[in-house]
């Protein structure tokens, strides 16, 4: 099958690439032809300190090609200026005659469907939803940048309840199918030699955009970081995040943390795939809580990186967001929806570790190896 993926790549952090990658990867791993595309518009091309550069000059076209090459997609890849005005990798052309001949478009963020001559020719087009709850609202409300699902024969979510009566978020009567984010194992191995003492997270704090259904406020993820700050002296456990702080208050944010014994540190120096992995690889467990959108819709999501602590043979211990009915919880993956069961979860972890690490990999084999993840998704596909 020919097969072209999309993202947002160009100028995006590892720990944000992978999830993305992972598909590409995945299927040319699997024996099909995979092309790599991204469409980028005039604001995204930006120089270190924010102002604007020409597209000819501006760095992530070597990121968008580093990328490609280390997840061995290079040179099947094209990155589109607005709607084709330049390219870096193939031509428009060359991308264009791809699109005319593929079987599969997917698209897992990005702006792809602005460019027609790429987004309309696919024989099918499927559409891989990461951030569940707010894509349906944006699509429910018509915003402005929401995707065009309509316009999709498939869309997958992570958010596993989405479209069930646990969920109230609205579906505009589209069809979305649960899907577990895909993991290409051999290259997250099990690092149970590599240990410390630190149960470890990387984690936002504000500045995603918000909304309102039904009368409840989408929030932000320091919502729910707030109701654990006392967390660190409640379980004497060393709890660590890679916290990115963004807000005009961060230091006081960053502070808040500090004086109640959690570590901080700069989730900017996991810029390279080892550096990230590695992070990951020497934590004991994760601990983290989920975006407030996620806990209070009930979406059923699971996050891409925990499912890489899982592949990594790490604990995760996680914020409720309603996914016990789909993946094994309470050993190597654990739940929680207060202090009491997260200091529970803490100690359970801890009281019996070894088996904890063991039963995390093997989640992670039963539920998120990306060979059969997404073979899977191809069956829904063409079934």
């Amino acid at each position: 099958m020919r097969i072209i993926c999309t993202g947002k790549i160009a100028n995006t952090t590892v720990g944000h690439i992978d999830h993305a990658l992972a598909y590409a990867a995945g299927w040319q791993r699997l024996g099909h032809e995979v092309y790599l595309m991204e469409q980028v518009g005039r604001g995204r091309c930006t120089g270190a300190h924010g102002e604007p550069v020409p597209f000819s000059e501006w760095d992530g076209r070597a990121h968008f090609e580093a990328v490609a090459r280390f997840y061995g997609l290079w040179p099947r890849c094209c990155l589109l200026y607005k709607q084709g005005e330049a390219t870096h990798g193939m031509s428009f052309a060359e991308a264009v005659d791809v699109a005319q001949r593929s079987d599969l478009l997917v698209t897992r963020s990005g702006q792809i469907h602005k460019v027609p001559e790429i987004f309309e020719p696919p024989r099918r087009r499927a559409f891989f939803d990461g951030n569940p709850g707010s894509t349906q609202i944006l699509f429910h409300q018509r915003a402005e940048g929401h995707e065009p699902l309509d316009r999709y024969e498939f869309l997958f979510t992570l958010g596993l309840n989405i479209g069930t009566p646990l969920c109230s978020i609205p579906t505009d009567g589209l069809r979305w199918r649960p899907m577990p984010r895909p993991v290409l194992l051999s290259m997250w191995p099990a690092a149970t030699a590599l240990r410390c003492q630190r149960f470890t997270t990387i984690s936002t704090w504000k500045g995603r955009a918000t909304f309102q259904w039904q009368g409840v406020d989408s929030g932000e993820k320091s919502d729910n970081w707030l109701h654990y700050l006392d967390l660190p002296g409640a379980s004497g456990q060393a709890l660590e995040i890679a916290l990115r702080v963004e807000s005009a208050d961060h230091v006081s944010d960053r502070g808040m943390f500090v004086d109640r014994g959690w570590i901080i540190t700069d989730p900017g120096r996991l810029r390279e795939f080892d550096d990230y992995r590695d992070y990951i690889g020497r934590s004991r467990a994760e601990f983290s809580v989920a975006h407030n959108r996620y806990v209070e819709f009930e979406t059923g999501w699971f996050s891409d990186r925990s499912a890489l602590y899982l592949a990594r043979g790490k604990p995760v211990l996680v914020q409720s967001t309603g996914i016990e009915g789909h993946l094994p919880t309470g050993k190597g993956l654990l739940t929680f929806s207060s202090m009491d069961e997260a200091l529970a979860g803490i100690d359970a972890i801890n009281a019996d570790y070894e088996s904890h690490c063991r039963a995390a990999r093997e989640i992670a084999e039963q539920h998120f190896d990306a060979d059969r993840v997404l073979a899977e998704i191809l069956e829904q596909i063409d079934g």
